[in-house]
């Protein structure tokens, strides 16, 4: 359980200090010992749990209109994704996976925001529940919207959280339609958790003494990582 601790401090440290690639980093790095299935079934509900920890933390700046509209696209695409993700192949979800990956690092390394009007956040909201019910990454994919709406700093930490927190509870919700979920993957989950809480709390303080390059170099480092464990796993 010891290297479930550590990925779980470390996934809450970077989704604080850089708002997204934590979950998606505990994904790649669980699915190396238990497999793609097993992995969405022991993250989502650590995830959920520390996303709930980020949102009550940032919760005076949620916006709730954005979320409102977001949520009405998350909702019927997580419950998809979560009822389908069970019946995908492991190598199919490693390649769905490995396109997340290779999303994050675009955007990680200068990849151009696209500018979405607010109209478009249902559609995009269903295309993110699919996606991160079958693959995870949920920052990855719906940080650069909300990033294009305009939001930012506690802002957009509250209403990525928030998000967040409505997919994970969406799609553990197909899981456990389709028995992915299952009572022998509740132990890990709980032990990844504690500790992606233990690094939220530890990235917040580590959030008001660091300096934007440091910020930045963080951002940058968590798509490499992610790459890195991908092709760990193919290997």
């Amino acid at each position: 359980m010891t290297w479930l601790l550590l990925i779980g401090v470390l996934a809450g440290v970077v989704t604080t200090l850089s708002g997204f690639g934590g979950g998606l980093l505990a994904l790649l790095a669980v699915s190396l010992w238990m497999g793609p299935h097993a992995a969405l079934a022991v993250t989502t509900p650590a995830m959920l749990v520390g996303n709930l920890d980020r949102w009550w933390r940032y919760r005076a700046d949620l916006d709730r209109v954005t979320l409102g509209r977001l949520s009405l696209g998350l909702v019927p695409g997580a419950l998809v994704g979560g009822l389908f993700a069970v019946r995908v192949p492991a190598a199919v979800l490693h390649g769905v996976m490995l396109g997340v990956v290779a999303l994050s690092l675009w955007r990680a390394w200068g990849g151009r925001a696209v500018r979405l009007p607010a109209g478009a956040l249902v559609g995009s909201g269903l295309v993110i529940g699919v996606l991160v019910a079958t693959a995870g990454g949920a920052g990855v994919l719906a940080g650069p919207l909300l990033l294009a709406l305009g939001l930012t700093g506690p802002r957009y930490l509250a209403t990525m959280s928030a998000g967040a927190v409505v997919m994970h509870v969406t799609r553990m919700v197909g899981y456990g339609a389709t028995g992915l979920l299952a009572p022998r993957y509740l132990p890990a989950a709980a032990v990844l958790a504690l500790a992606v809480v233990a690094g939220n709390l530890l990235g917040d303080r580590l959030r008001g003494r660091l300096g934007p390059r440091v910020l930045r170099a963080a951002e940058l480092a968590a798509p490499v990582l992610a790459a890195g464990l991908v092709i760990a796993g193919a290997v």
